[in-house]
This record gives C-alpha cells, structure tokens and sequence, in this order.
C-alpha cells in the first residue's frame, strides 16, 4: 500500500449539499464535464500504471543486497530520529519495518549521507536505483510533497486520486456545484477560480504540515474552492440544502452565505477529531480561497455578467408555455395554437411565447393569426431594453417565407427601420425604405433614414449605394410650388 494523504471529503457525520440548482443545457458547463473526463482518464489510463510500477520496484528492492542491509540502520534511525516508531515496529514487526524501508522518504534522506560518508557506493547505487523506480509512482512523480514541493506537484496532485472511492466521490461533488458555478462565472474565470482554489488548498497544506514527506493526492481542495465559488454567487439567497448528520438526515431552507462556517467547522473538526488520512486543511484553504476569489470578482466584475440560475417557483409565462407544448406534444394543435395566441396578449413581451405563436400559426402561412403573430415580434422593437437580434433576424426570415408580408405595414417598417438604424443595421433599414417606397409611402423619417444611410455607405466607401440612397433622400423631399 502507497502511504499519502488524501484530499478526499471526510465521511459523517456531516453532510451539507444543495438540491435544488439545476444546470441549463442550452449553455453546458463544458469546462466542468473536461475536468471530470480528465481526472476519469488519468486515473484509468494513467494510474492504472501503478501496479506494474510498483511490481518492477519491489522486485529489484527484494533482489538486491538491500533488505539485508537496511534492517539493521531501520533500528538505529528509529533510535535516532522516530523513538515513537518502537512500540509499532516491536508489535508488527517485519512488516511495519519493510513498510518504512520501502515508503519512507524520512529513512531514505536519513541514510544517504551516512552512506556517502561512509563510502558504500555500492549500497548507494542501489538504494538510488530502488528510490528512481519507487518514484515513478504517480503520488510520487505528481503528488504534492509539502517538504518537497514542485511545479508538477502543485498542479499534478488536483488530477490524481487514491481509489475509485476516491475519484468518484470527488467528481460528484465537482458536478454538483460546478454546474451552476461555471453557468454563473463563465467558463473562463470557472476554470482560473478552480486552479486558483488548488494551489491555495495546496498552499495552506503545506503550511501546516511543512515538514511532511508523504505526498497529497486528490482533486478535494480544488473542489472546495467550487464550494467556496458557489457560496459567494449566491450569497444571502435561500436554498434548499440535503444534509445528513450521522444516521439522521433531511432537508433545510437557508441563505448559501450560512453553509460557509458550517464547512470550514466541519474541516477543523476532522483535523482534530477526524481521519489522519485526509487533508483537512487543504479543503479548508480552498473554501476560503473559492469565496474570497469569487467575492472579488463579483465586486470587480459587472453584476450584469454574473448569472445566476434560481430554482424559483414557475412563472405564469412559464407556465402557459408549458401548457402549450404538452397540448402540442399531445397531437392538439389548433387548442396549442388558440393557447399560444391567448398567452401572447397576455405577455406581450415575452420572446419565448411569441416564438411559439409563430411556431403554431406556420401550419397556416397565409392565415391572420401567422401574420399577427410575426406582428408580436415585431412589435418588441419599440422596446429599447429587448434585444434587437431576434427582431431583426425575424424581419428577415419573415419577408422570405411569405409572398405578402402583411404585417410589415407602413408604421412597422417606419418602426423598425428607426430601431435598425440605432442599432447600425444598415442592411435592413435599406429594405424597409424599398418596402415603404413600393407601398408609395412619405414620411419625413424616411428621408432621416435615407440620409442615414448616405453617410453609412459614403464611410464604406460604397459611392454607388450612398448616390442611391440619396437620390432616395431626394425624392422624399416636399416640392417647392
């Protein structure tokens, strides 16, 4: 067995985890699913490797002059620098003793300059030899020794775990609170906050244990700076937690911002009173370093940026939308339709059930109720808050798709040309005056857009349209009698 500590996160008796947040898979969180995958295929693909590893170092360690050696100076180092050793390596004998003359880095450094002073190159070169292949274990070669602490270290240990246990128990907890984490910050700062959060976790550990040779592997600390993430983006509002207290478990409402001292107390608890196999301290460090973090970014970054997914009870758009879709899952279009069509006086404004309308009503391309609801969209131009995007798009798929364009009257088009204009669509403020000037219509904002566009095509150095455009202007200019 490889002795290490494990960032895994301790077993009762408590548990704390929110229920409620749910993913939004218009917008995967593929930053998370890449972090799974990757710690999956380290483990199987590359720590999978340890048994053979391992295999090659104990069978030169047990052929060589090595063990018959080495037993003698395992007293005189436990003499000298573990007295507290004796009692274990009286009870268990040889197999405590071959346990540390294989793993401990304390005896190894303890030995060499004894031997080089002594001028045993033989035993040297063998012990060096055992030590480089011992040493091509994964918790060795990318585990974080805090004694000994290197760049591959620090990075390499948040992908490596110590058992499918391990892993696993890992990678459900990134899951559940990366997925709304990542939604909220973006992918980008997600995976920054993350890597962050494990060299911090990294950090504290080392502090605490700074004398320590036996390597930390696991991805925990990173994953409690995912939970530090997760409390700072939904600070004071109310969730819904599962918890589980020993043999008793339910659930409770409360701020996320409360969780907090409930973990960091959880971690100082299994330090004192818990697993010596676990890394307390590295999931305490990143818990603080994945909220101070995120509260700092929150602070510095545009609130507008920062999304956060509620799990609010249904809206009532939300509602005759999906009333809707389960009568048109059901085979009942013409009720789906007539819902659509009432839902949409209802809610006006509401981008989802105006799709929908239009949707419905494509059944019949030429009726009124498909040209009222093209209306509807178009309608949200005057509303400077509403994105112009899906207007605009819908201008143009509309005039395509149906021979008479009747909603695009001569108020529509004026305005919608005016909003594409302040929107620097340019494009479609041309098309809307060449449908105003089929329909022989004259309006004294028509020769503002026209002039508009002059100066548009003149900047791009499009001389032909911008004298069209303004023999346009032109002509919509009142005769002087």
């Amino acid at each position: 067995m490889i002795p290490r500590t494990t960032n895994r996160a301790a077993g009762p008796p408590l548990l704390i985890i929110p229920i409620q947040n749910k993913p939004d898979w218009r917008r995967p969180p593929l930053v998370c699913f890449a972090l799974i995958l990757i710690n999956l295929l380290v483990f199987v693909l590359y720590q999978s490797g340890d048994e053979a590893r391992w295999q090659v170092a104990e069978e030169y360690y047990f052929s060589s002059e090595l063990p018959v050696l080495e037993e003698q100076r395992f007293y005189e180092f436990v003499d000298a620098e573990k007295p507290e050793w004796r009692t274990q390596a009286q009870g268990a004998g040889e197999e405590f003793i071959y346990q540390q003359l294989l793993w401990s880095h304390e005896f190894h450094n303890w030995l060499l300059p004894q031997l080089r002073d002594e001028g045993e190159q033989q035993w040297l070169d063998q012990r060096n030899q055992f030590s480089e292949l011992r040493d091509r274990l994964s918790s060795f070669a990318y585990g974080l020794t805090p004694a000994e602490p290197t760049l591959q270290g620090l990075f390499g240990h948040m992908f490596l775990h110590g058992s499918w246990e391990h892993l696993l128990g890992n990678m459900i907890f990134l899951l559940l609170f990366g997925l709304s984490v990542e939604l909220a910050l973006g992918a980008a700062w997600f995976i920054g906050l993350y890597l962050l959060g494990g060299l911090a976790a990294a950090g504290l550990h080392m502090g605490v244990e700074a004398g320590s040779l036996i390597p930390v592997i696991g991805a925990s600390g990173a994953v409690s700076a995912v939970m530090g993430m997760f409390v700072a983006v939904y600070g004071v509002r109310r969730l819904r937690f599962f918890y589980t207290l020993g043999f008793a478990f339910g659930e409770f409402t409360a701020p996320a911002l409360l969780v907090l001292p409930l973990w960091l107390g959880k971690e100082v608890f299994g330090y004192f009173f818990g697993n010596d196999n676990i890394a307390y301290w590295a999931h305490f460090g990143g818990l603080v370093a994945g909220f101070v973090g995120t509260m700092a970014l929150i602070r510095f970054r545009p609130s507008r940026e920062i999304q956060v997914e509620e799990d609010l009870p249904p809206t009532p758009e939300q509602l005759a939308l999906a009333r809707i879709e389960s009568l048109q899952n059901n085979g009942k279009l013409l009720e789906a339709n007539q819902a659509a069509a009432s839902a949409q006086r209802q809610h006006p404004q509401s981008l989802a059930l105006i799709h929908k309308f239009i949707e419905l009503s494509r059944l019949a391309p030429e009726s009124e109720a498909h040209h009222r609801a093209w209306l509807a969209l178009f309608a949200l131009a005057k509303a400077p808050e509403q994105d112009f995007a899906p207007v605009a798009s819908g201008v143009e798929t509309y005039m395509e798709s149906t021979s008479e364009p009747r909603a695009l009257n001569a108020r529509t088009c004026l305005v919608l040309a005016q909003r594409a204009a302040r929107e620097k669509h340019w494009e479609l403020v041309e098309r809307l005056l060449q449908r105003l000037q089929q329909k022989e219509q004259r309006h004294p904002l028509m020769a503002r857009l026209a002039n508009g566009l002059v100066e548009h095509y003149r900047r791009c150095g499009d001389e032909e349209r911008a004298r069209k455009a303004q023999d346009f202007a032109r002509a919509l200019q009142p005769e002087v009698v």
